[in-house]
């Protein structure tokens, strides 16, 4: 395979649509916005697009853009644009904004560092450099209706994981320990406290992931290992190595199914003896990135390992499928600026990707067609976007400016 193909980048100015608003109302008789199309090692083209009335129908606003870009209104705040060479590509801003006037301040923003929505969209959670985790209703209030918040950790919290039920969350700390934490929606009236504090890890835990109904969990952890707990109990259940015989810091985990043809020949998949307190593990596959920039995955049942590389620190992003995990589906990069998060949509066919230059987009994957930009998300304003989340067809998102921001669909 070649290396990985170049995507474009579409920007625009995130107040065009209070632009466009201003003239279609009459307050002005015409305005412009700033909107770019660049990729790397090619030329960038910087368009200021002039809105103005129609002369005779005085309902319809239209967009001239120079450069050769076209941005095309589709109705209901939905805009395309395209260029020679940039296929046309869905600008979508927040529906919704949600801003905790103390955590999200513009002078002083609290940089966000875990992130996670509830599996029914009724509240979301965040976490900061200082340990807390906050807990806030999706219903637009203002300020946001906090249902729960406290310092959990002793230093930053690293990872937030809502249960399948929505009323529970697993948080992680780089003080080495996992707390299980109530999130009921009712209004708390003091800090929030956690129901269980699980220790085992000896350095920061970089991610965690829930098994199922959630009677286990999963957590990683620069320490190189990853380690199954029994939830109930809050005991180790297993400890899983990273890298072999040598050291490997695990930064990032991913659990998934396995189909009977999962496993790359050569790995063995013959179950080994559960735990009795291990609950629905069998035929899961657990996707580990290493510090080594190489990726090792671990079938729960067989307790064995494969490894595989990657570059995902570097801006470049690499699909696999896992009946094959030799060679990538598809590879892409948008540029230098590393890749903070990824999510795929439920359809399995467009991968979320968000990045540390705050240009988070959606990527359109196929096995037979080079992946391609299929929307922008605008609203971030170059602050890192670390955390990127789909529940149902929203998209979700959290950056170093504070800000949670959720989308309507893109597809």
């Amino acid at each position: 395979m070649s290396g990985p193909s170049t995507l474009p980048v579409t920007t625009v100015q995130p107040t065009f649509l209070e632009v466009i608003e201003e003239v279609r109302s009459g307050f002005v008789s015409s305005d412009t916005f700033w909107l770019s199309c660049y990729k790397s090692l090619e030329p960038s083209t910087h368009s200021k697009v002039r809105v103005t009335l129609d002369e005779v129908n005085r309902d319809v606003v239209h967009l001239e853009a120079s450069g050769g870009v076209e941005i095309k209104d589709m109705g209901q705040d939905n805009y395309v644009v395209s260029k020679p060479g940039v296929p046309e590509t869905k600008i979508l801003l927040p529906t919704h904004q949600y801003v905790d006037p103390t955590r999200a301040n513009p002078q002083h923003p609290h940089r966000i560092t875990a992130f996670d929505v509830a599996p029914d969209g009724s509240q979301f959670a965040t976490g900061f450099l200082d340990g807390s985790v906050h807990i806030y209703e999706t219903a637009m209030k203002n300020p946001p209706a906090e249902t729960a918040f406290g310092k959990v950790h002793k230093s930053t919290t690293t990872s937030l994981q809502f249960f399948p039920s929505s009323r529970v969350v697993l948080s992680a700390g780089a003080d080495f320990t996992l707390c299980i934490l109530p999130a009921d929606p009712t209004p708390a009236s003091s800090a929030l406290k956690p129901v269980r504090t699980l220790m085992g890890h000896r350095r920061s835990i970089t991610s965690t992931a829930i098994v199922a109904r959630g009677r286990n969990i999963l957590s990683s952890s620069l320490d190189g290992t990853v380690r199954l707990w029994d939830v109930s109990s809050g005991e180790q259940i297993n400890i899983l190595s990273a890298g072999g015989s040598r050291y490997s810091p695990v930064t990032c985990m991913s659990l998934g199914e396995r189909a009977a043809s999962t496993l790359p020949e050569g790995v063995a998949q013959n179950a080994a003896a559960l735990d009795p307190r291990e609950v629905e593990t069998g035929g899961k596959l657990l996707f580990c990135a290493l510090q080594t920039k190489s990726f090792e995955v671990f079938d729960l049942g067989a307790r064995s390992a494969v490894l595989l590389a990657t570059g995902s620190s570097t801006g470049v992003v690499e699909v696999f499928d896992t009946r094959a995990l030799g060679t990538p589906l598809t590879s892409f990069t948008r540029g230098e600026a590393g890749v903070a998060d990824l999510r795929f949509a439920e359809d399995g066919q467009r991968l979320l990707v968000s990045t540390d230059d705050g240009l988070p987009f959606v990527a359109r994957i196929s096995a037979d067609q080079p992946a391609r930009v299929e929307a922008e998300l605008i609203g971030a304003d170059c602050d890192p976007v670390r955390s990127i989340r789909v529940v149902g067809r929203d998209i979700w998102s959290a950056a170093d400016d504070g800000v949670v921001r959720r989308y309507g669909s893109a597809y």
